[in-house]
C-alpha cells in the first residue's frame, strides 16, 4: 500500500535524522536506525540503499539552498547591483541579505548541524571545504571581470581574502547554531554580521 510506504520512508527519515545528530554519521548504523524505526535492517534497504545515501538525502534540501546562493550571489551577470552595493546603495540588499540567512537558519537547522558536526565518515565530511573553495573562485572570477569591465573600480585579486571570507561566513553560522539564540537574538546577529561585512568589503574595494 503506497501510503504506508510513504509513511514509512518518512518515519525512517525522521528517525534517522534524530540518530545522526545524537551520535554523529561515523558512529551510526543502519541497525541503529532500524531500530529506532521499529522495522528490520533489510528493510531499510527496500527505502534507501545506503547510509550514506540517507544521510545526504536528509541534508540534501540545505546542500541545493547553499549551491542557488553561491551561484546566485557571485553570478558575474550580477554586475550593476554589486557596483550599486560597493558605492553604498545597498539597504535593499542588505534587507535581502538578513532574509536570506534567516531563512536558512531557521528553516534548515538541524541539517546545518549535521553538515557541519556530524558530517565525519560520510561522502559530506569535506562539502564545507569544497563549498569554500568553489566560492573563492567563483568570487575572483567575478572580480576579474568586474576589473575588465569597469577599469577605474578597484577590485581585490587575492584568492585567500575571499577563502577566508567564506570560512568566517561558515563560523558565522556555526556560532548561531551553538549557542541556540532566540529569533530575535539572531536576527541581529544576522544584521550586525551583514553590515559588518558589507563595511569592510566596501572599505577594501575603495581603499
Amino acid at each position: 500500500m503506497q501510503i504506508k510506504k510513504d509513511y514509512t520512508r518518512e518515519h525512517i527519515l525522521r528517525v534517522s535524522k534524530q540518530v545522526f545528530l545524537r551520535d554523529g554519521y561515523a558512529k551510526t548504523s543502519m541497525r541503529d536506525i532500524a531500530k529506532g524505526v521499529g522495522i528490520g535492517v533489510s528493510n531499510i534497504y527496500n527505502y534507501f540503499k545506503s547510509k550514506d545515501g540517507l544521510f545526504r538525502h536528509i541534508v540534501g534540501p540545505l546542500i541545493q539552498e547553499l549551491e542557488r546562493m553561491m551561484h546566485e550571489h557571485h553570478n558575474v551577470d550580477n554586475q550593476e547591483a554589486f557596483l550599486r552595493y560597493a558605492s553604498g546603495e545597498c539597504n535593499e540588499l542588505i534587507a535581502n541579505n538578513v532574509q536570506e540567512y534567516m531563512c536558512l537558519i531557521n528553516n534548515h537547522r538541524d541539517e546545518l548541524k549535521l553538515l557541519l558536526y556530524q558530517s565525519q565518515g560520510s561522502s559530506l565530511e569535506n562539502y564545507i571545504d569544497q563549498y569554500t573553495e568553489e566560492c573563492s573562485n567563483m568570487v575572483l572570477e567575478f572580480m576579474n571581470e568586474l576589473g575588465c569591465q569597469y577599469p577605474d573600480f578597484s577590485t581585490i585579486h587575492t584568492p585567500f581574502t575571499y577563502h577566508i571570507h567564506m570560512v568566517w561566513m561558515f563560523n558565522f553560522i556555526s556560532e548561531v547554531i551553538k549557542h541556540n539564540l532566540s529569533a530575535q537574538e539572531t536576527k541581529k546577529a544576522i544584521e550586525d554580521y551583514i553590515l559588518f561585512e558589507f563595511a569592510g568589503w566596501r572599505a577594501l574595494m575603495n581603499h
